[in-house]
C-alpha cells in the first residue's frame, strides 16, 4: 500500500509541474578536496611504511530552476574523484532529480535511502569513526550508521515532508537495485535485490538554552533469498558552544548474522576559528556458534577555520580489534593524522 502510494503521489506532483515553462538551467559546481599527512601502523598487514600521504576530493555539479507555478526543480550528480597515485579512476556516486513545494521534496534516481537522513556523530578531524586506511585491519568490523541493509545510492524514489511543527518524515522506495545481471541503469534486474523499503522521522525542539533532536529509521530489503532488515536512532543535544551527538544502528543480515553499531561524539567550539572533539565508535558482528567480532574506534579531533573554505584538521586515534581471544585479527593500534580540507 505504502508503495502505491509513494508512486501514485510522485506521478500526480508531476503533472502538476510540468505545464510550468522552464528557461534553460545553471549549472552549478562545487564539492570538496582533503589530503593528509600521518602516522599509522601495521596492524595485521606488513606496510612498506607507517608515514603515508592520502588525498580524496569529491565534485558536486548541482542545478536548480523554478517554475512559474511555483515549483521549484534541481538535480544533483557527484563525482568521487580517484585517489591512486596519478590521476586513479573517478566514479560516479549520487545521480538524481527534485522537486519541491508545499507539498514537500521528492527525489528520484540515485540517493541514499530515507533512514541514512537520521544522521552520525558530528565531531572534527580525519578519523572519527573508521581507522582502516592507517592501518591494516583484517576481518574488522567496519562503524556505520546509515542503515542501508544493502540498497546503497542506487535506484530509489524518495520523499520528504514539509516540516510539521517539530516533526520531519521521509520514505523510500527501490524497485531494483541494479545490482546484478543488468548493469545499466535504463534496464530491468531479473535478480538481485528488490523492493527495498526504508523510512524515517526526526523530532526536533527547544527547552531553555538546550536544542535537541530524536530520529528513527528503518529500512528492510529483499535480496531474493531473504529479507534483510535494519533500524537505526539518533540523539543531538545543543547547548551554546557545545554540541553531544549519539548514534546506534541495527541490521539483520540474516537468521544468523547480526551487525550492530554504535558511536558518540562531544564537540565544542572555542572560538571563530578553533574547534575540539572527542570520539568514541564501535561495531560488533554476532554469528551463531562464532565468536564475536568487535571493532572499538576512540579519537580526539582538532579544527581551525582558516578561512575561504579551508580547514587545518588533524586527529589522533586508537583502532583496537577483537575477533576472539588469540585470534590473528585482533589488534590495537594508534595513530596521527593532519591535513587540509577545502571546500569549494
Amino acid at each position: 500500500m505504502l508503495k502505491s502510494k509513494l508512486l501514485a503521489s510522485t506521478f500526480l506532483i508531476f503533472l502538476t509541474f510540468v505545464n510550468g515553462a522552464v528557461v534553460a538551467s545553471k549549472l552549478k559546481l562545487g564539492g570538496h578536496y582533503n589530503t593528509w599527512i600521518g602516522f599509522g601502523a601495521d596492524g595485521t598487514a606488513e606496510q612498506v611504511n607507517n608515514f603515508d600521504v592520502k588525498h580524496d576530493a569529491t565534485l558536486k555539479f548541482v542545478w536548480r530552476q523554478s517554475l512559474k507555478n511555483g515549483i521549484v526543480v534541481g538535480g544533483r550528480k557527484v563525482m568521487n574523484a580517484g585517489t591512486g597515485n596519478s590521476t586513479g579512476s573517478g566514479t560516479w556516486g549520487q545521480t538524481f532529480f527534485y522537486f519541491l513545494g508545499a507539498f514537500g521534496k521528492f527525489q528520484i534516481g540515485n540517493s541514499d535511502p530515507a533512514a541514512s537522513y537520521v544522521g552520525g556523530i558530528k565531531g572534527v578531524g580525519p578519523i572519527q569513526k573508521n581507522a582502516d586506511e592507517w592501518v591494516g585491519l583484517t576481518n574488522a568490523q567496519a562503524i556505520d550508521n546509515g542503515n542501508d541493509v544493502g540498497m546503497g545510492d542506487a535506484q530509489k524514489i524518495t520523499y520528504f515532508s514539509p516540516k510539521m511543527g517539530p516533526l520531519f518524515v521521509g520514505f523510500s522506495y527501490q524497485p531494483d537495485a541494479s545490482d546484478s545481471n543488468a548493469g545499466d541503469n535504463d534496464d530491468t534486474e531479473i535478480k538481485g535485490n528488490r523492493d527495498g523499503v526504508s523510512a524515517m522521522g526526526k523530532f526536533s525542539g527547544k527547552a531553555g538554552r538546550i536544542i535537541y533532536s530524536v530520529a528513527a529509521g528503518y529500512s528492510q530489503i529483499n535480496t531474493g533469498t531473504i529479507k534483510k532488515n535494519g533500524w537505526n536512532m539518533n540523539l543531538t543535544i545543543e547547548r551554546g558552544h557545545t554540541v553531544f551527538t549519539f548514534f546506534r544502528a541495527a541490521e539483520d543480515n540474516d537468521s544468523n548474522t547480526k551487525d550492530t553499531d554504535f558511536g558518540a561524539a562531544l564537540k565544542v567550539v572555542l572560538n571563530k576559528s578553533d574547534t575540539m572533539s572527542i570520539q568514541y565508535c564501535g561495531a560488533t558482528r554476532s554469528e551463531i556458534l562464532l565468536p564475536d567480532k568487535n571493532t572499538i574506534v576512540t579519537s580526539a579531533g582538532y579544527s581551525k577555520n582558516l578561512g575561504g573554505g579551508i580547514k587545518l584538521e588533524g586527529s589522533i586515534f586508537n583502532v583496537g580489534v577483537d575477533n576472539g581471544s588469540g585470534n590473528s585479527d585482533n589488534v590495537n593500534e594508534n595513530g596521527i593524522v593532519l591535513g587540509f580540507k577545502v571546500k569549494f
